[in-house]
């Protein structure tokens, strides 16, 4: 479902149009009304609960009456979260709602009225003034299964984040007690790692345990991945280590705490994971997005709720800014700048999409060919990447909107031919 046409980007509002600007805060909100030939009206407090929203849709509609306007569209600042009850209220009430880009508003501020001076109420008017103006972004607020969909996603990245830093906890504590393990065992991580900073943490407890002990365990957990060899040598490092003897209690109280932690963490993304399967299941896009080789569920699921459904958009140049891939140059004169991506819009669809282009990059995958034409003819792999990201968008676009599953073997051998 598209926005309304009310406003359309880079254009000025119509004359019958009543254009509010609000500035965002935690308990209350700044708001100011203003048409394409009037003045600002007066600031208006809207405190942030139902009386002080129903006390703005009132506002509206006395500020409507008084500058003869017919429609209106509300503008805020697209910074923090305390926005999102307001925004989902106005739309309930069928006021389309765009935000303004924070980078306008920085410089629009002094240019106002040659002071850099910020307040409330001088951004409600400077947000206005964008809106009016056109220089506006436009929103696509998920609902339902796709709006819990985002929660679970940022909930699992949070999880993620969460287990990150344990980890280089994990190995602050190594680093200190047992430097020398990381030359046998390079992933602390790993299962063998984690069962060992469980049962023998630190080189004392390895060599009380023996030789014997190390080598059953060690070749039983890895499934033989580590040889006698390793072993051997990682009690040799052991009983040779130059790791902290001081503080072990202390050491080993936090490393048990990290640990229950990461046990707990993982419970959690297993079932947040659960979750988010569930209600993929429950979305027709993501069978089309899925059945493109290298892109698997999580990522699936990012690209859908941070866009709010891919079907919302009319093209992959409208998703390309969604996720801040567009291309800029800075050019001057005889000067031609360099092309870079803006990297202005949602950065969990970005990286997503930049960690599934890297899948890409691998022999086998879809995109390989268009990949390795590009580095052939001298591009830097960094911007090669890029490119197979948005191609991917591109590609997940087209599928969504023809509603077809990713032909993987026409591909392959069309690709195949392209490259002889």
């Amino acid at each position: 479902m598209y926005n309304k046409c009310i406003i359309k980007k880079g254009k000025f509002v119509k004359r019958n149009i009543l254009v509010v600007g609000i500035d965002i805060g935690k308990h209350i909100h700044k708001a100011v009304g203003v048409t394409i030939e009037s003045d600002f009206t007066k600031p208006y407090v809207v405190s942030n609960n139902r009386q002080g929203f129903e006390g703005l849709i009132k506002k509206i509609g006395d500020w409507k009456r008084r500058l003869n306007c017919k429609d209106v569209v509300v503008g805020f600042e697209s910074t923090g979260h305390y926005w999102k009850p307001l925004g989902y209220y106005l739309i309930g009430k069928g006021i389309e709602i765009v935000e303004v880009s924070t980078k306008f508003t920085k410089k629009s501020r002094e240019m106002m009225d040659n002071n850099p001076l910020k307040d409330d109420v001088k951004d409600s008017r400077v947000i206005a003034d964008l809106v009016r103006q056109g220089k506006v972004l436009t929103i696509i607020l998920p609902k339902g299964e796709k709006l819990e969909l985002r929660e679970l996603v940022h909930t699992r990245e949070n999880f993620m984040k969460e287990r990150t830093s344990i980890i280089n906890r994990l190995h602050k504590i190594a680093d200190i007690t047992f430097p020398e393990r990381g030359e046998i065992i390079k992933a602390i991580e790993n299962k063998t790692s984690l069962y060992l900073l469980r049962e023998s943490p630190f080189p004392d407890d390895i060599l009380k345990k023996g030789r014997k002990w190390l080598s059953e365990k060690m070749r039983k957990i890895s499934h033989g991945r580590y040889g006698e060899r390793k072993i051997w040598r990682l009690y040799l490092l052991a009983n040779e280590s130059v790791g902290l003897k001081e503080g072990i209690a202390g050491f080993r109280y936090e490393l048990f705490s990290l640990l229950s932690s990461i046990e707990i963490l993982d419970k959690k993304i297993e079932d947040v994971g659960n979750r988010i399967r569930k209600i993929l299941g429950g979305i027709e896009e993501s069978r089309f997005i899925e059945s493109i080789k290298g892109i698997g569920m999580i990522t699936t699921a990012s690209i859908i709720s941070e866009t709010g459904g891919i079907s919302n958009y009319r093209s992959s140049f409208e998703l390309e800014k969604i996720a801040g891939l567009n291309i800029y140059e800075v050019s001057s004169g005889n000067h031609k700048g360099q092309k870079k991506i803006t990297k202005i819009g949602r950065s969990l669809l970005r990286q997503k999409l930049y960690y599934a282009a890297l899948q890409q990059t691998r022999e086998g995958m879809p995109l390989y060919y268009f990949y390795r034409r590009l580095v052939d003819r001298g591009t830097i792999k960094v911007k090669a990447i890029i490119a197979v990201a948005r191609k991917l968008l591109a590609l997940i676009f087209a599928l969504v909107r023809d509603k077809r599953e990713y032909e993987w073997e026409y591909a392959v051998v069309r690709k195949m031919a392209e490259v002889i």
